[in-house]
C-alpha cells in the first residue's frame, strides 16, 4: 500500500523541517542575546535616543496644531463670507421686489 520512497521522502521532510525550525529558534535566541548585551553597553545612548524623539515628537505636535488652527480659522472666514454674501443677495433681491411696489404706488398719484 504504501510505497517506500515516499516514505522516505516524508521522513526526511520531517527531519529537515525540524532542523529548520530549530535552526530558526538559535537564531532567534542569538538576536535577543545580542540586542540585550547590546542594550545594556549602550544604556546612554538610549537615553539620548528617547530624549530626541520626545523633542521631535513635541515639534511635530506644535506644528500640526498650527496647521489645525489655521485650517480651522481659513474655514471659519469662508463660512462667514458665503454667509454674508447669501445674506447681501438676499437684501438686494428683496430690495428689488419692494421697490416696484412703490414705484407703482406713486405713479398712481
Amino acid at each position: 500500500m504504501f510505497n517506500s520512497s515516499s516514505n522516505t521522502n516524508l521522513v526526511t521532510r520531517s527531519v529537515a523541517t525540524k532542523t529548520n525550525r530549530t535552526f530558526k529558534k538559535l537564531a532567534l535566541i542569538a538576536v535577543i542575546a545580542t540586542a540585550s548585551i547590546g542594550a545594556q553597553a549602550n544604556e546612554l545612548s538610549s537615553a539620548d535616543v528617547v530624549s530626541a524623539l520626545e523633542t521631535r515628537f513635541t515639534e511635530a505636535t506644535t506644528e500640526m496644531l498650527q496647521t489645525a488652527k489655521q485650517e480651522i480659522t481659513l474655514n471659519l472666514q469662508s463660512h462667514i463670507a458665503e454667509q454674508l454674501f447669501e445674506l447681501s443677495t438676499s437684501l438686494e433681491l428683496t430690495e428689488s421686489v419692494t421697490e416696484p411696489d412703490t414705484a407703482l404706488v406713486s405713479n398712481e398719484d
